[in-house]
């Protein structure tokens, strides 16, 4: 019996999506850093005259004095503490710029969201409204709205309604262009399907989906707003005396600025500060809360540590991987998607990797193809044709893509442009790697959508993909992914969506392409039909482990591990009673952030022992060319000619 000893596993508590952004927002350092910025000018701003002992309006005998132990910025030519008058002119520009930027993300997100939802001449009339408030220039509109309006008492609250009122464009076009893509999203219609009101679509499903770029807007008018006053203000339309802010502070500096230059330093660097400090906020907010820009507690770039290879590869063998583990850095924890993968694909084979969803198999398959994101640290060795795939730069990579190794993604519509005909994009598979004219790329193009059985091949060159059923867009990418004459074709869940007799077609195209060009063939499925009907071997994977392997016949007719026998008893059979209740494993997949000790199956398995929990099975032979990781599989005496037993494995009840 091969067993290793269990990993360490120390359940961690998964934060909730705020603590998530705050964990992000932490590493975001110069972000970090402004924000302490920020928070030390609102408590100078807010707190400081209640602490100083002057006021603002305070004025003394020493007019026109430069910083001192009394007046530590000096005074200006009335007398008045340069210190307190900043302070104040401080809180006031805050005050008008946080008003603005509340006012103007509430307008802008009404109008936005109302525009994105109901499109049509709703969309139509509130875009010209807003292209209208665009080409109304802000600083002339409110300096002359608030030199109309001076006398009416309104202050810094005036100057603010103005700014929100010309200013929320910004945010209601980023708004509607969010929520023009949420609409059509199969939750929406959910919610329309139960009867929901539009106005509770839009508060409680579709508000919350667009609170990050808001939050993003905000801190962008906030500087803005803050620049605004001081534009205002300086020109003398903005806050009045005997009232402050930090752009009349520098207006009325402007005059002395070469014999007391003090008065226009220190406002002129509160406003700088405050300006940069809220954009970098704003930057690492953007980080924080969108999920594609996480960068991992630690590792901030994709790292690949190849290990050094103990055993030769055999000629035949096209592609060989050992101990590959793929491990992601998240908020949560060290996500181990795949872990310690072995696995041979001969020249001209077909083998299936299935497995539930969240087994590895998807990210196995983009490790292979170098596809990972940069919280992945891979390390292990992926040997393809005599070459070591661990560790192999970028533009090598990328020579390798499309040509030596061809991928066939799951969802054909999002792997084709919308925006370019089915002739050029297959064309472009052939020339980006081998060049050639145009002319000569479009042939090769009829060529292969020929080979993939696309009716009427020639004069379907110039079709859009939404012109294409999803059977014929899926042989599309085929043609594409042959178009090279690849020696490896990874094809992840090819048939998912389709109906069966378009999988059969799907799959029948990918059989004329193995027997074409002698490609192997990894094919990622979690459909055992389709792998019983298309590969020689089969590799069933669990928990990033792979826990059996051999021929279809072996793994359908003999498996030894107790997760196959479930995933072989999930399947609808016609030579069962049509009243019998459809089987399912019981439980769910392990978190791989917090993955049990020994066997991960252990569990939900039926027949589990003790020892189970206790140790990492390793796969070990159950007879030739057929391995299984259970701990009740007895490898034989002599791994090469011995035959190994197994416990029974009981039928499901």
């Amino acid at each position: 019996m091969s067993v290793e000893p269990p990993p360490v596993s120390v359940p961690a508590a998964v934060p909730g999506p705020w603590r998530g952004v705050l964990a992000r927002f932490r590493r975001h350092r110069l972000a970090v850093a402004a924000l302490v910025a920020l928070v030390s000018v609102a408590l100078f701003a807010f707190v400081g005259p209640l602490l100083w002992r002057y006021n603002h309006d305070d004025i003394t005998p020493d007019n026109s004095q430069p910083p001192s132990a009394t007046h530590p910025l000096g005074t200006d030519s009335l007398g008045h503490d340069l210190l307190a008058q900043v302070m104040r002119g401080t809180q006031q520009s805050l005050l008008i710029a946080l008003t603005v930027a509340l006012g103007a993300a509430v307008v802008g997100t009404v109008v936005g969201i109302v525009a994105g939802y109901y499109r049509g001449r709703t969309d139509a009339l509130l875009m010209r409204l807003v292209d209208l408030f665009l080409t109304v220039p802000t600083i002339a509109v409110a300096a002359v709205l608030g030199h109309n309006f001076a006398g009416s008492g309104g202050g810094w609250v005036l100057i603010a309604v103005v700014l929100a009122a010309l200013m929320w464009t910004s945010v209601a076009r980023v708004v509607r262009g969010v929520v023009l893509g949420l609409r059509e999203r199969e939750f929406i219609s959910a919610a329309r399907a139960l009867g929901s009101s539009d106005l509770r679509i839009m508060v409680r499903h579709i508000l919350p989906n667009v609170a990050a770029p808001i939050i993003v807007s905000v801190t962008i008018l906030v500087a803005t707003a803050i620049l605004a006053e001081t534009a205002l203000s300086f020109i003398g339309f903005g806050v009045q005396p005997p009232d402050t802010s930090l752009g009349l502070l520098v207006a009325n500096a402007q005059s002395a600025v070469a014999t007391r230059p003090w008065l226009f330093y220190f406002p002129g660097l509160v406003i700088l500060l405050i300006a940069l400090s809220v954009n970098f906020v704003g930057d690492g907010l953007r980080d924080a809360l969108d999920p594609t820009q996480t960068k991992g507690p630690r590792r901030r770039r994709y790292l690949a540590r190849p290990a050094a290879r103990t055993d030769a590869v055999p000629d035949d063998v096209l592609l060989s991987v050992r101990d590959l583990r793929v491990v992601f850095a998240a908020d949560s924890g060290d996500v181990s998607a795949v872990r310690h993968l072995d696995l041979d694909l001969r020249r001209g084979e077909v083998v299936g990797l299935v497995g539930e969803s969240g087994s590895g198999k998807s990210v196995s398959a983009a490790a292979l193809m170098g596809l990972l994101p940069p919280t992945a640290t891979v390390s292990g060795s992926i040997h393809f044709a005599g070459q070591e795939l661990v560790g192999l730069a970028e533009p090598q990579f990328r020579r390798l893509r499309g040509s030596r190794i061809a991928m066939v993604f799951q969802d054909p519509m999002s792997s084709l442009s919308p925006v370019h005909t089915i002739g050029d994009q297959v064309a472009e598979a052939v020339r980006v790697h081998q060049g050639g004219s145009r002319a000569a790329a479009r042939a090769r193009a009829v060529e292969l959508l020929d080979t993939v059985g696309i009716p009427d091949a020639r004069n379907r060159l110039g079709d859009y993909p939404h012109q294409f059923s999803g059977g014929m867009r899926q042989r599309v990418v085929i043609a594409m992914a042959i178009a090279n004459d690849p020696d490896l074709i990874i094809a992840d869940e090819p048939t998912t969506a389709l109906d069966v007799t378009v999988q059969a077609q799907v799959l029948a195209a990918l059989r004329a392409v193995r027997e074409r060009t002698g490609a192997a063939i990894l094919m990622i499925t979690h459909d055992l039909g389709i792998v019983a009907e298309t590969a020689d071997r089969i590799a069933v994977m669990y928990a990033g482990r792979l826990v059996e392997v051999g021929t279809a016949a072996d793994v359908f007719d003999n498996p030894s591990m107790p997760y196959t026998r479930g995933l072989l008893d999930s399947v609808p059979r016609l030579d069962r009673p049509a009243d019998e209740e459809l089987w399912a494993i019981p439980g769910s997949p392990p978190s791989m952030t917090a993955l049990p000790a020994g066997c991960a199956f252990a569990p939900r398995c039926g027949i589990s022992m003790p020892d189970c929990s206790a140790a990492v099975p390793n796969l070990v032979p159950v007879a030739a060319g057929h391995l299984a990781a259970c701990l009740r599989v007895t490898p034989p005496g002599d791994a090469l000619t011995g035959t190994a037993t197994t416990s029974s494995i009981p039928e499901r009840p």
